[in-house]
């Protein structure tokens, strides 16, 4: 198994080679060739990304990190060692977060089913990116335009954006899912792989969304993740069929029969109401996104498109995120 010192190694040498590269294949042979420890693969340009790079022979020069145990812990521990080597070279990220429901480019196929994280260094024209491969994490050169490009029509997932990098990102808007069917699915893509995602990158989240009931739009839920999941209710404001005992049969337990501290302090609201949904691998996503919305629809919001994202959860220091993969607008 590779040490984190030769994670750092790597990655340097990557990010230092990468300067005045040229994406053609005799330019990415001479750089693999200097590599330490061997094992890269270049990656040509596809049909597919061929829209994105129209003048790159190759996409990308993949070295993978090791193959630790394919459960979902393990995948993100095993993510999280080789993303804090890299930090410890690099810095922090100038983008991180998770591909989501497709993978890079919109790809599915190899795409790991515990998630999809990435941490990504982008120096003007080059970027390196710390991605979760199928069989574990890999360092990724590629030039900077082609994912950048594709992301603000295709992306999903989230994406936070280094304070102060100077490099921002055009997103994608994808604010409205249409139907309470298409919420749900959009909620339930964004669930399925944040436990795994938080530990795999150290980016927690602490996320509100707000439903629109008459001429009120109280804080409704919480999303609030570190090493595990867990979801806020908040019954002000909502109709009675959501209130009190009414919400414990839609599916809510009391806050207080969770252990002391299980959410730590700065990013606990002290919801009524709350479920451990799980941690890495363990979140049922289509319960947790159907808990949400049928909460939601006996509180009183009518449409989906009345159901929103907080602002505030955008900032999470040192990151401005963006929620793709939740198809609600940002109140």
């Amino acid at each position: 198994m590779i040490s984190s010192d030769e994670m750092g190694v790597l990655a340097r040498e990557l990010a230092g080679r990468a300067v005045g590269l040229r994406w053609n294949e005799a330019d990415l042979r001479r750089l693999v060739d200097g590599l330490p420890g061997g094992g890269a693969v270049l990656v040509p340009v596809g049909a597919r990304e061929r829209e994105w790079a129209p003048l790159e022979e190759f996409l990308e020069v993949v070295v993978p990190l090791g193959r630790p145990a394919p459960e979902p812990r393990a995948q993100a521990v095993e993510y999280r060692r080789a993303a804090d080597a890299v930090r410890g070279v690099l810095g922090d990220a100038t983008y991180g977060g998770s591909h989501g429901s497709t993978g890079p480019y919109g790809r599915r196929e190899g795409r790991p089913l515990w998630g999809s994280p990435f941490l990504r260094w982008r120096q003007d024209g080059v970027t390196l990116e710390l991605r979760a491969g199928p069989a574990g994490p890999e360092l990724v050169l590629q030039p900077s335009a082609p994912w950048e490009s594709w992301y603000a029509l295709g992306g999903r997932g989230f994406v936070g954006v280094l304070e102060g990098s100077g490099a921002p990102l055009e997103h994608p808007r994808w604010e409205s899912a249409g139907d309470w069917d298409g919420l749900k699915l959009s909620i339930g893509a964004f669930l399925r792989t944040l436990p795994a995602v938080t530990v795999a990158t150290g980016m927690s989240q602490s996320l509100s969304l707000y439903g629109r009931v008459g001429d009120a739009a109280p804080i409704m839920f919480d999303i609030v993740c570190d090493d595990r999941l867990y979801l806020g209710y908040c019954e002000y404001l909502v109709e009675d069929a959501a209130r009190g005992e009414k919400a414990a049969g839609l599916g809510w337990t009391r806050r207080e029969s969770l252990p002391p501290g299980h959410i730590r302090a700065g990013d606990d609201g002290e919801p009524p109401w709350r479920v451990d949904a799980g941690g890495p691998g363990e979140v049922r996503a289509p319960d947790m996104a159907s808990l949400i919305v049928r909460t939601a629809q006996a509180a009183g919001v009518r449409r989906a498109t009345d159901l929103m994202i907080g602002g505030e959860g955008a900032y999470r220091r040192p990151y401005e995120l963006h929620f793709a993969e939740l198809a609600m607008a940002t109140c």
